[in-house]
């Protein structure tokens, strides 16, 4: 995926998500494709928290980004 960063840099991002459904039947009901949503979410998540950065922000804190991510 490719993002513009703050500083006007497109930078290209590969990210690997992990996620657990807690309730199947709410899942399956609310949601057509539960991993397909799930999936364009973290890209959305992703695009907007990296696209208020700098590229070397993003270089420097790549840990704080990752821990920031996750608490999503």
């Amino acid at each position: 995926m490719y993002i513009l960063t703050k500083d006007s840099v497109t930078v290209s991002v590969d990210a690997v998500i992990y996620y657990r459904i807690c309730n199947a039947t709410i899942s399956v009901a609310n949601v057509e494709n539960v991993h397909h949503s799930t999936r364009l979410l973290a890209q959305t998540t992703l695009r907007n928290m990296l696209g208020t950065k700098s590229l070397s922000e993003i270089l420097s804190d790549r840990d704080a980004i990752a821990l920031s991510m996750q608490k999503l």
